[in-house]
């Protein structure tokens, strides 16, 4: 069994690399508010992935002067067989200086069951939205920014480097020389660990797949490993 505290330190390590390498420091800003840190959850066994500063919120540049605060958290706990670091919950916020509201959120409940597990919530009302609420779903608030945009569940749902390319590419904030590397090799090592979860849920998919490869794929003694039918599934 994978010890957790020695996974999600390896995992934090791994997000002050990304942070590093792809976000620059505001001016006069103690480093130490940006270093990551591993809290326990009380009552949860789950432990949280942050960075120091208050609410986890990281300062963005531009041109040297702050504009924005991006806020990271993560809560992680081991997989079912204790193999696995596995996220619980992640929350990526982009909000505007001296504003509490976000702008976009990005947000992952692996057990969420009445909305999706992995969605975007945009904090831009817009009336026709409110008014086909109110046709539709007349229970519903009507805000814009309480729609769950779906995108790809727990298994294929963007990472937080695909969170930063979008801060970085729309909102042109100040990025460290190299950002552009660091952001694509922990893309792929995000997209590769979301590859292998999906191949326990669908051996049968991962076998066939391999076999048209020219791959020889060995059944376990115990014989074939189910899909996860629930995983696959899910929203």
């Amino acid at each position: 069994m994978t010890d957790l505290s020695t996974a999600v330190l390896g995992f934090g390590n791994e997000l002050q690399g990304l942070l590093d390498g792809v976000l620059p420091y505001a001016g006069g800003e103690a480093p130490d508010r940006r270093q990551v840190i591993v809290g326990s959850v009380a009552g949860t066994g789950h432990f949280q992935v942050q960075v120091a500063a208050p609410n986890g919120l990281i300062t963005l540049v531009k041109d040297g002067a702050p504009v924005a605060k991006l806020r990271i958290t993560f809560q992680c706990t081991l997989d079912t067989p204790g193999q696995y670091l596995a996220i619980v919950r992640s929350d990526f916020e982009l909000r505007e200086l001296g504003d509490r509201t976000p702008i976009a959120r990005l947000d992952y409940i692996r057990d969420a069951y009445k909305v999706p597990a992995s969605h975007w919530n945009v904090h831009a009302e817009r009336g026709s939205a409110s008014r086909l609420l109110a046709l539709g779903n007349p229970s519903h608030s009507g805000e814009f920014s309480k729609l769950h945009f779906p995108v790809g569940g727990a298994r294929m749902r963007p990472g937080l480097e695909d969170f930063l390319a979008f801060v970085l590419n729309e909102f042109k904030v100040d990025r460290c020389s190299g950002a552009d590397d660091v952001i694509r090799e922990g893309r792929e090592r995000w997209r590769r660990r979301q590859i292998a979860t999906l191949v326990r849920d669908a051996p049968d998919e991962a076998v066939r797949v391999l076999t048209d490869l020219g791959y020889a794929i060995t059944a376990p003694a115990d014989g074939p490993k189910l899909p996860n039918a629930e995983k696959l599934q899910s929203w």
